[in-house]
């Protein structure tokens, strides 16, 4: 399936086909990263990250992206502790551009000083937006707490003052000694013929010159020495981490800790969730994981909570780690880690991009793009003996290390907490083992064929097909991959809400799949994570429903708890409860995200009394309103079926399992779904809310179109025009302005109407100008025709994005599911290459003055208005 081998020049290649679909991802791992950085240098990997995009020998700035775009590819970029990865996702029909834009970007940036300082502002105002937010906040402080030497305990993307003063001799001379082909993997994995590959790679890499290498010496110290750190935040959200150290990635003992991470606090069924979440909500969310790095990493267990609940929510902690050190796991808990370390690779079966990164990780941090084989074998030979062992060896309590970001006052939280991680390094904890099995976990793992086979005779058709019930059943066979999506909705949402109900969309949506049939929560959550599937629940405005990811072993059982859910959901008075305190405390939250408070500004500007200018939430005080009820009417309110399945899945016997399942499931009718017009503003609307972050997040927006308007593809054309890192949007605003880290256009469209506009986050100081600049955009699209090139490349980066989106089934299953139910034919979706190439300059212009001549809505929230 793949092939490894190295250039003249030093430069390894990894080739791993896949004829799923036409695309290819090309990967370019670089082994350098914030690690590799010498003091006073810190943040200079992630800037020449950005900086490799502005221009090359062959390449003006914004060319990189345009050509990228206009081959309707995505090209991005993320920089870490121990590597650098740049990539392109593009159809094989445009290889060549990817190729070409990977090897300039790696091997000839210009890095002209006048765009080194137009970068430096972006990258300003990226650090600025990860000082608002807790989460990075408390990441960054455990990371600092955890490495007091070595680098890793500096944050990835540096500190300011170096980013406003380091040189272009010192970011040239850096990536000159980093950046050399034998610090370099290039990953080409899709739909490719080798030789042809083989020979243009050499093409494209291999006047590669290996320059001299500079060699950093790490510092060896991971902090082996306790800690208590408890901060102060602007924050509304508590976080804490409770942290151990771990060995580096090629340790022995790496499997077996991740599997532990993965029993004690991943997924609904872990322990951690079902402790201190599911029975009584005393944190928002709890979890464990393994910080895996090419140095010493440590475990760590997450949670964030409401500092009222810090006693309870600790307390239960310290039991839960108690029992794991006490008791050994059970062999089903094993087995069902270890079902879920090994789907991983299947669902990674579905994207060029998750086949590229799985072996480039490999390959990166092993030298070895098979080594996940290895670690397969080392999990499979895993007893419930080694994860006791392993879990008893590195949560030494006595080691134990607590770091916490929290709004409530030090001197009242820290003495808590001093008194907390005393209790835990008193810990009593019995070792002698109470269980002397020795069982691996393939004695308790069901035989599975995991490959896909195409049925004999089976035709890959889509097919339209109704239920006995009345419902709608819609069924796109696909065998490349063992992946199953299954999802359904009915009409409905929040439209159907009473000033009473407001918010029972959301809560429907959070405790529907808690517990069905026979089932309670904490069964129907192990059911599920034991055949390393996904059931969720969603609602929306004008909608509801249910989506199932599964692998084809599991497929029967699935659909059977999917039928179930859907016909006989418990609503247990339990969960609703727990659920309304955690949409409560996620209200109370939203002050630690401005952007969102702008989103929900505009919708209620935009909408007014319509169901879309509503709060999803409603308030803190109506939420509270809520109960069983509240959920059972809505859930009784929705109107009509659709059920739409892609992927390994023979249609018959679906719908044979689907009759019979849903046999006394009632479908009202589509058609009685109530219609509400929307009132626009008459005027132009200005709205600003005060929020002490360090960014302002502006939406200057205007009326849309409905689902149904057939100009909606000249909208999206009109779009892709301002979108994408190619797009005017990015050019004018970031590029050559540089006034944010993130700025793009919105739309929505809805039954009955939708909005159109854009988005950015910005320092105060820039808001106006920020504001300025969007109107002069907006303008433009509505006093000049966009040329015949920008009309393509906009068609093309559609096109090609649309095509990406749709290597994965669920992808396909939505898109099919949305458009039925909304009116659309749901074959719409695969003619949308068409309706695109169909769009003139003069169409999008007409509707630019259509859309820009209505009154606008426009809401900032940050510091301090920029209307001042």
């Amino acid at each position: 399936m793949f092939k490894k081998y190295q250039l003249k020049n030093g430069l390894n290649v990894l080739m791993i086909e896949s004829h799923k679909s036409p695309v290819l991802s090309i990967q370019m791992w670089v082994k350098t990263g914030s690690a590799d950085e010498k003091k006073g240098e810190e943040g200079i990997s992630h800037f020449i990250e950005h900086l490799v995009f502005k221009g090359t020998r062959k390449f003006q700035v914004g060319e990189i992206a345009s050509q990228v775009e206009a081959a309707g590819g995505e090209l991005n970029a993320y920089t870490s502790f121990d590597q650098t990865v740049f990539y392109v996702t593009i159809s094989k029909e445009f290889q060549n551009v990817g190729l070409d834009v990977v090897s300039e970007m790696m091997g000839y940036p210009k890095f002209d000083a006048s765009e080194i300082d137009n970068e430096r502002e972006v990258v300003i105002e990226e650090i600025k937006r990860s000082n608002d937010s807790p989460h990075r906040q408390a990441s960054r402080l455990l990371f600092e707490t955890m490495y007091k030497k070595h680098p890793y305990g500096i944050p990835v993307i540096g500190y300011e003052e170096n980013i406003k003063t380091v040189s272009r001799e010192v970011l040239l001379s850096y990536f000159q000694e980093r950046y050399n082909p034998k610090t370099m993997t290039l990953v080409v994995a899709g739909d490719f013929k080798p030789a042809e590959m083989r020979k243009k790679v050499q093409e494209h890499f291999g006047d590669y010159k290996t320059n001299k290498m500079r060699i950093v010496k790490r510092a060896k110290d991971l902090s082996k020495k306790p800690a208590l750190v408890v901060k102060n935040a602007p924050f509304a959200e508590t976080i804490v981490y409770l942290a151990f150290p771990s060995p580096k990635a090629s340790h022995k003992d790496i499997a077996a800790l991740e599997v532990f991470a993965l029993i004690f606090g991943q997924g609904e069924s872990s322990r951690l969730n079902q402790r201190l979440r599911t029975h009584g909500h005393l944190v928002n969310y709890a979890g464990s994981s393994v910080f895996v790095a090419r140095d010493p990493g440590f475990m760590a267990i997450s949670v964030s909570l409401n500092e009222k609940d810090f006693t309870a929510a600790m307390e239960a902690l310290l039991e839960e780690i108690r029992l794991i050190l006490t008791e050994p796991v059970e062999l089903a808990e094993l087995t069902k880690a270890v079902t879920n370390l090994s789907s991983e690779q299947f669902y990674n079966l579905e994207t060029v991009d998750g086949l590229a990164r799985k072996y480039g990780h490999y390959e990166d941090l092993f030298g070895d793009p098979t080594y996940f084989e290895t670690f397969m074998k080392q999990v499979n030979s895993l007893t419930v003996k080694d994860i006791q062992k392993v879990a008893r060896k590195y949560l030494d309590l006595k080691n134990a290390t607590l770091v916490m970001t929290t709004p409530a006052e030090q001197k009242v939280i820290e003495p808590m907490a001093k008194a907390w991680i005393k209790k835990l390094r008193n810990l009593k904890v019995d070792k002698k083992s109470r269980s002397k099995t020795v069982a691996k976990v393939s004695k308790g793992k069901q035989k599975i064929t995991w490959l896909a086979k195409t049925p004999a005779g089976l035709k890959g058709d889509i097919q339209k097909l109704s239920l006995a019930n009345g419902a709608v059943l819609i069924i796109k066979p696909s065998f490349d991959t063992p992946v199953i999506s299954l999802r359904c909705a009915s009409l409905g949402g929040s439209r159907l809400e009473t000033p009473a109900l407001q918010g029972a969309t959301e809560l429907l949506s959070r405790v529907w799949t808690a517990g069905a049939g026979e089932f309670d929560e904490a069964t129907y959550n192990r059911k599920i994570d034991e055949m390393a599937a996904s059931l969720s629940s969603f609602g929306g405005r004008n909608s509801q429903g249910l989506s199932m990811t599964c692998l084809r072993p599991f497929s029967a059982e699935m659909v059977s708890l999917f039928s179930t859910t859907l016909e006989q959901p418990r609503f247990e008075a339990k969960a609703v409860v727990r659920e309304i305190k955690a949409m409560q405390e996620h209200v109370k939250l939203r002050q630690d995200n401005p952007a969102q408070l702008c989103v929900l500004d505009f919708m209620r500007e935009m909408f007014g009394d319509h169901p879309y200018g509503r709060d999803p939430y409603g308030n803190e005080q109506q939420i509270g309103t809520l109960n069983q009820s509240s959920v059972q009417k809505i859930y009784s309110q929705q109107r009509g079926l659709t059920i739409v399945a892609s992927g390994a899945v023979v249609p018959q016997a679906l719908k044979d399992m689907l009759d019979e399942n849903l046999r006394n499931l009632k479908v009202s009718r589509a058609t009685d779904l109530p219609l509400v017009t929307i009132e626009y503003p008459k005027k132009n609307v200005q709205i600003f809310k005060e929020s002490k972050k360090q960014q302002s997040h502006l939406i200057f927006g205007f009326p849309g179109l409905k689902l149904s308007d057939p100009e909606r593809y000249v909208l999206q054309v009109m779009q892709a025009v301002l979108a994408g890192q190619g797009g005017r949007l990015f050019l004018e605003l970031r590029d050559k302005a540089s006034l944010a880290y993130s700025v793009s256009p919105m739309r929505m469209e809805g039954l009955e109407g939708g909005y159109f506009g854009a988005y950015i986050g910005c320092s105060p100081e820039k808001a106006a100008t920020a504001l300025k600049m969007m109107q002069i955009e907006f303008d433009k699209l509505v006093g000049v025709p966009i040329g015949r090139e920008e009309v393509k490349r906009a068609q093309r980066y559609l096109i090609g994005k649309h095509d990406i989106e749709l290597q994965r089934n669920s992808n396909i299953t939505s898109a099919m599911l949305f458009d039925h139910i909304y009116g659309i034919d749901f074959l719409e979706t695969y003619r949308f290459s068409e309706k695109i190439r169909n769009v003139t300059a003069k169409q999008v212009q007409e509707l630019a003055q259509r859309i820009f001549s209505k009154p606008s809505v426009t809401t900032v929230v940050g510091p301090h208005s920029p209307w001042e």
